[in-house]
């Protein structure tokens, strides 16, 4: 029995120093999660360490380290290659502005001027093209006013029902002329956090949007959202035959449906989705066995009546 006490005791130590090693390096991992999380809170760039010298441990921490550099060198690119990407687009919308105003400004000059019915008709031809050209150029400007803009959008309450029957009251005419009918789901009176101006522009544009898609009918739902403390918009319209949308992509810049067919800038919807974000909203897409239902979230204001 005598014989056995020493081994046993060299047991219970070589377990006590096995025990008290798995302690350290659940603490450093504990330590290393907490190490991450505040990474993610923080942005900081202060590479992880350990306290225990442990060689596989420090090998792992040493390929986290390189990776996290590596995604942190990442970040910081793209964040450059989009700040470049923004100022380029609103060098270009500026660029473009000056002779735009220029050359329309000499077509209406030679609009005074005594022409042939021929030359007259080439005239027309130049304007309606320099005007559309000056709608998009504007679109371009509006875009990247609203991105590069930093101060926030000062909210208030916001009667939406009455702001966006009114805006589909101005759209009527536009929807005729294409044989398209627009009706209201429901005459409820909603009200959320909102800024008129910036309300009128995102309505202005989904029902622009339905101009160069929809068909037949578009209809909009203002309601009350699943979440209770939100309101929603909607608008509904059948996709046109030959016209596709891509509900995970509509809300990207420059993105549009048919390229070959569209005379769109692909910014509408991104301009929406800039807008309503700003706002403390969120957009939504979704294509519904051929109807597609596009719309946008805004906070309730509480006890709005």
């Amino acid at each position: 029995g005598k014989r056995m006490e020493p081994a046993f005791i060299v047991v219970v130590i070589l377990f006590g120093i096995l025990l008290i090693h798995h302690v350290r390096i659940k603490q450093q991992l504990r330590n290393l999660k907490k190490q991450l999380k505040y990474r993610q809170t923080e942005q900081t760039k202060s590479p992880l360490y350990l306290e225990l010298g442990d060689k596989d441990l420090h090998a792992l921490v040493a390929i986290m380290n390189q990776a996290l550099e590596e995604e942190s060198n990442l970040r910081i690119e793209k964040e450059i290659s989009e700040r470049e990407f923004k100022d380029l687009i609103s060098n270009i919308s500026h660029d473009l502005r000056t002779p735009l105003t220029v050359m329309k400004g000499y077509l209406q000059l030679m609009e005074e001027c005594e022409l042939e019915p021929q030359g007259r008709e080439y005239l027309e031809v130049c304007f309606k093209h320099t005007e559309e050209l000056e709608r998009r150029v504007r679109q371009f400007f509006e875009y990247s006013f609203l991105v590069n803009q930093e101060e926030n959008i000062t909210l208030h309450k916001v009667n939406v029902t009455n702001l966006v029957t009114e805006i589909m009251t101005d759209f009527i005419p536009f929807f005729e002329e294409k044989g398209i009918v627009m009706k209201l789901e429901e005459e409820t009176v909603v009200k959320a956090l909102a800024e008129e101006e910036s309300l009128k522009r995102v309505m202005q544009n989904l029902l622009k949007n339905c101009l160069n898609y929809g068909k037949g009918e578009v209809s909009v739902f203002i309601g009350e959202a699943e979440d209770k403390d939100k309101i929603q918009v909607c608008v509904k319209n059948q996709i046109a035959p030959g016209k596709t949308l891509d509900a995970d992509k509509v809300f990207q810049r420059f993105y549009v449906g048919d390229p070959s067919r569209n005379q769109s800038t692909g910014l509408g919807l991104s301009i929406v989705k800039l807008l309503v974000e700003k706002m403390q909203g969120e957009v939504f897409a979704r294509n519904e066995g051929g109807v597609f239902c596009i719309g946008f979230l805004l906070l309730k204001e509480e006890n709005a009546g």
